[in-house]
């Protein structure tokens, strides 16, 4: 069978990317054209090739994440193999009248952008995520009545294109447009009512879905609900920087809130006390987990609603933002028989993040992993999780009691936060456990004070501890748009950068284009400061050293502090200065 373009068809899997049958079925023979063709070199094939080993997709995705600059030169090269052209969907628009011939919903369900329209109008061009998939093509055939020629796309390029055709935040307009005819409810008790029987009507349920799907499309981690005297403000935090979504008028505000908490199964009735919910959404072909906090303020409630992603804590530990020497250390650290690993950072620092990437290294038959969470966020294969429930009883030190009788090898709290569980925690560390957990505090050194003044003994705190992870995330430079540029010197100053130290870099920041909605940053890296716990460092924390003098130590034996690393990643064009001032405190110059 071939396509109408004279391309032979070679049916096999849907990639996530790029490249199907052939690329699909032999991911080492296609590399080595691209090793020949000097695009990639033998080793960066051969991390790919185990980077795709490891997450289950393809060999194209793990070229892609290398960067931009290998996509655009892989996107042809995929094409040529596949016997079709590449469409560059950044570089050109889709012609309104091509477009207007198939909804929304098919081309998202296809992958399948109509483009243009050839000859007297009777042939169309669609730029295809999978130009092999024949049912696709047939389909927008069907649509259309028209001869399909496809051309191959990269798929991120096709999601930003179609997300910004179809903009969710026209639609949230709109929503909010047919709404403003609503008449307002003075009486409050009627207002409840009220507000309890339109949560399913139309227009609301139309705002709630366009605000869920904006929110998705634009990788918001948290959608911000907040009442306030002139309504419901709506804002989702993006990379780690809450922006204004938009504005609900106060007339449909408890409208709104009714909403969200029949979807997350909340009592809608009860306004006052503040309450924990769940939900599953469905957006652009996934399926999201969503967990929703609601808590009384000034002029109504506020929820908050964190998007679950699980993919983004099955990455593998090289896609974390380690480095070399940093990775080396901690899987070092969780790869030990016994001994106690925390990772530690402020809230939202992507702590789960870095120990479930460290489970999953951990991960088979051979080994008995539990967790303790509060809450359970992501179900992974292969490991025991349980959710604590203070309602019976069920707590992190309880927990942890129960759990050292299960013959486990590897433990994971999900928060040390009170002496009890702290206590816990080391006697299961110094028992032939290796237990791994999270920690608020600002730096690693400053962990081990924490540890101290929780009540724990400083010689149980020398013995029991293997390593500490301090981290944070950092906001990366957008690579479609990316550009050099030269820092003030007033702007380095306030940032605690001196211009010595970005001598030879390449600074760069991105302009704001299409990919990264004009913000001119894409995507979030860790940063990390990784101490290992050695025979030096246990007979300075024994003697109860200051914590200037256990960092002093740490970085003479090899530890790398947050702002170095953050800096190392300013020098290679990955994040801005301004960013690395956003997240590590300035030094003094």
């Amino acid at each position: 069978m071939t396509l109408v373009d004279g391309s032979v068809t070679a049916g096999g899997v849907p990639d996530p990317i790029l490249g199907y049958g052939f690329m699909r079925q032999h991911p080492r023979a296609w590399g080595s054209q691209l090793v020949k063709a000097g695009v990639i070199t033998q080793d960066r094939l051969e991390t790919a090739l185990n980077q795709s080993e490891a997450q289950q997709s393809s060999l194209a995705q793990a070229l892609v994440d290398c960067g931009a600059a290998e996509a655009k030169v892989i996107g042809p090269l995929a094409a040529k193999t596949l016997g079709v052209e590449f469409e560059d969907l950044t570089a050109t628009q889709p012609d309104p009248q091509a477009l207007v011939l198939v909804e929304e919903k098919e081309i998202r369900a296809t992958r399948a952008l109509p483009m243009r329209l050839l000859g007297r109008g009777d042939v169309i061009h669609v730029a295809m995520v999978d130009p092999l998939d024949i049912g696709a093509s047939d389909k927008i055939h069907h649509l259309t009545g028209k001869r399909v020629i496809t051309r191959l796309c990269l798929a991120n390029d096709f999601q930003n294109t179609v997300n910004e055709l179809f903009s969710t935040t026209s639609r949230t307009t709109g929503a909010l447009q047919e709404l403003e005819s609503l008449e307002p409810e003075d009486d409050p008790v009627a207002l409840r009512q009220t507000a309890v029987e339109s949560a399913s009507d139309a227009p609301i349920v139309r705002l709630v879905d366009s605000i869920m799907d904006s929110a998705v499309a634009m990788q918001a981690s948290d959608i911000h609900f907040e009442a306030g005297e002139s309504g419901l403000a709506v804002r989702f935090r993006i990379d780690g920087v809450l922006i204004v979504h938009a504005q609900i008028p106060p007339s449909q505000r408890s409208s709104v809130t009714a909403r969200l908490k029949v979807l997350s199964g909340m009592d809608v009735t009860e306004t006052r006390r503040p309450q924990d919910g769940r939900m599953r959404y469905q957006s652009h072909g996934q399926q999201f987990d969503v967990r929703v906090s609601s808590i009384r303020v000034v002029h109504g409630e506020k929820l908050v609603l964190r998007i679950l992603r699980k993919s983004a804590v099955l990455v593998p530990l090289e896609r974390l933002g380690f480095l070399e020497d940093q990775r080396r250390r901690f899987e070092t650290m969780i790869t030990q028989p016994h001994g106690m690993v925390l990772v530690v950072g402020p809230t939202g620092s992507g702590k789960s993040t870095t120990l479930y990437s460290g489970l999953n290294t951990l991960n088979d038959a051979k080994t008995n992993i539990m967790t303790l969470e509060d809450p359970v966020e992501y179900n992974v294969e292969g490991i025991n999780q349980v959710q604590v429930n203070a309602k019976i009883g069920l707590t992190f030190a309880s927990g942890l009691r129960t759990f050292v009788r299960q013959d486990p090898d590897v433990i994971l709290v999900g928060e040390i936060r009170d002496q009890e569980t702290a206590e816990m925690a080391v006697q299961a560390a110094l028992t032939g456990h290796l237990l791994l957990s999270t920690l608020h505090t600002n730096s690693a050194v400053g962990t081990i004070t924490r540890l101290a003044n929780l009540g724990l003994d400083q010689f149980l705190i020398s013995q029991a501890l293997t390593g500490v992870v301090s981290q944070r995330l950092v906001a990366k430079v957008c690579t479609q748009c990316a550009d050099e540029y030269r820092p003030t010197p007033e702007t380095l100053r306030a940032l605690g950068i001196s211009p010595d130290e970005l001598d030879g870099a390449r600074v760069i920041r991105g302009s704001g284009c299409r990919a990264c909605h004009n913000r001119g940053l894409s995507g979030r890296l860790g940063i990390y400061e990784v101490l290992a716990i050695d025979e030096e460092m246990r007979r300075l924390i024994i003697a109860g050293a200051s914590e200037d003098a256990m960092e002093e130590a740490a970085i003479e034996r090899g530890m790398r502090p947050l702002r170095e690393s953050a800096l190392y990643q300013v020098c290679r064009g990955i994040t801005t200065p301004e960013e690395m001032g956003r997240v590590v405190l300035a030094k003094i110059l």
